[in-house]
């Protein structure tokens, strides 16, 4: 019998043999990160100053900050991709109405099967930040990336029903290649990554509430913005980083059952 866990074992497996056939890919995840902070630092300082940007974003070291933004952008681009991307590149492949049709639960499928890429995605990254971090800050600064680090799995099941809700849209549009496309940068927008959210939209900064990477970057922002990070403004976070795991976790079951019956009855998947 076909379970989650051999979901679970089957994409590690790919996951890792990606990896293997795109050795230079690899390779460039650990180089990524700095160009980012490179290009914003150097953008920035045409414009500005670094301790202007400081006082703005209020953070204490903005290149360790811009550093722990950029493996958060990553490992939501990699959640997003890989949750939302599986249901997309099935479809590519002709692969879709099998898996549809296999033992497991399309919901349950649709969710995990994403989770074992953004987990190695997100720990190649942090992990690729923490030279950069002991140098800034010793010991200390690699214990901070292991709890952003702990705060990007955190984001990850709110982040699961989220890109399951994208997916379940995938399931029943055409051009779901743009929707995609055009939905990373979105969140990226809204989440504030490299910049404050008082500067977008009133509008976009009430969206920002309810997508959960705002609160991993908010998270970021504290253990960047003191040498040992505020316990209260930490647990608060992670109250409404589970609120939206719950909600969103349990609209995507129902969604993505009633997006299942319609792509059968219609017959094209």
């Amino acid at each position: 019998m076909v379970g989650i866990m051999d979901v679970l074992r089957a994409q590690t497996f790919s996951t890792i043999a990606w990896f293997k056939n795109n050795r230079l890919m690899f390779a460039a995840m650990f180089i990524w990160p700095y160009l980012m902070v490179g290009m914003i630092l150097a953008l920035g300082t045409l414009y500005g100053s670094v301790e202007e940007y400081s006082k703005k974003v209020e953070v204490s070291n903005p290149a360790l900050y811009l550093l722990a933004s950029s493996v958060v952008a990553m490992s939501s681009i990699g959640i997003v991709d890989g949750v939302a991307g599986f249901t997309l590149y099935n479809r590519w492949l002709g692969t879709l109405p099998y898996i549809l049709m296999s033992p497991v639960r399309t919901p349950i499928l649709l969710m995990v099967a994403g989770l074992p890429e953004a987990l190695i995605t997100s720990f190649i990254t942090i992990s690729a930040i923490l030279p950069a971090t002991l140098y800034f800050e010793g010991l200390i600064g690699v214990g901070k990336s292991f709890i952003v680090y702990g705060f990007i799995i955190l984001g990850m099941l709110p982040m699961l029903g989220f890109s399951s809700l994208v997916a379940s849209l995938l399931l029943i549009v055409k051009e779901e290649s743009n929707i995609l496309s055009s939905l990373i940068p979105f969140i990226l927008l809204v989440s504030g990554v490299f910049y404050p959210l008082e500067i977008l939209p009133r509008v976009l900064q009430l969206i920002s509430r309810i997508v959960p990477t705002t609160y991993i970057i908010n998270a970021t922002k504290i253990v960047a913005s003191y040498y040992t990070p505020e316990f209260k403004g930490i647990l608060l976070i992670m109250y409404a980083i589970a609120s939206l795991a719950i909600v969103y976790n349990l609209m995507s079951f129902t969604v993505l059952g009633k997006a299942e019956k319609a792509v059968k009855r219609g017959g094209a998947i």
